[in-house]
């Protein structure tokens, strides 16, 4: 990890399985969460039940009791593991030998590189447990967002804007023209769809 990387992890949200509570778990255990984490996001999860669940990942209801208490408690932990992975590759994707908006457009694409279908954004919208959970990891987002903003505007790479607005203005946008329904009214992927509005929200940056 540098010391850019180190900076912009200070206050990220806690997992709700630390690591060594992972490495604890039996290897068949993790296997489920991979499997899990690919049910919900192509299927959802609301309308499932524990035991629905684990027909199709083909374990005892016990199996998977043993990785949460409830079903509420194991789509969290399923949604907050997929979170983190995800923020971990978006902090990969930054080299800090790069412009400012090079890191800047690299972070956020790095967290986008998965496909999530209508059904998720769904549940998302009904179930308040997921909705803070993901509330937590997008203000953190938002936090990088701002400090990488931030060190442009020290170093004279950028316009002497809010670090905060623009961190809202960009995490905000991009989250919502990555939505299955608003990328397809758009009529481009979610990738293209996203990377044609950093062109345009990242310029204003520099202009």
């Amino acid at each position: 990890m540098t010391d850019v990387h180190a900076q912009l992890l200070q206050g990220a949200p806690r997992p709700l399985l630390s690591r060594t509570a992972e490495e604890r778990l039996g290897f068949r255990h993790r296997e489920i969460l991979d499997q899990l984490e690919s049910v919900f996001m192509e299927q959802g999860f609301a309308s499932a039940t524990i035991a629905e669940i684990a027909a199709v990942v083909g374990c005892s209801r016990r199996t998977l009791y043993e990785i949460a208490a409830s079903k509420e408690q194991l789509v969290l932990t399923v949604l907050d593991r997929f979170l983190h992975k995800k923020g971990r590759a978006a902090l990969d994707a930054i080299d800090p030998d790069e412009t400012l908006v090079d890191q800047l457009r690299h972070y956020i694409q790095g967290g986008l590189e998965f496909h999530l279908e209508r059904s998720l954004f769904v549940d998302l919208a009904d179930d308040a447990p997921a909705r803070r959970l993901l509330d937590r990891h997008f203000r953190f987002v938002m936090t990088v967002i701002q400090r990488l903003v931030s060190l442009g505007i020290d170093n004279g790479d950028f316009r002497p804007v809010n670090p905060s607005v623009v961190a809202a203005a960009v995490a905000g946008s991009t989250l919502f023209v990555s939505q299955p329904d608003i990328s397809e009214d758009i009529g481009l992927g979610p990738r293209e769809t996203v990377d044609q509005l950093l062109d345009y929200l990242l310029a204003a940056l520099v202009d």
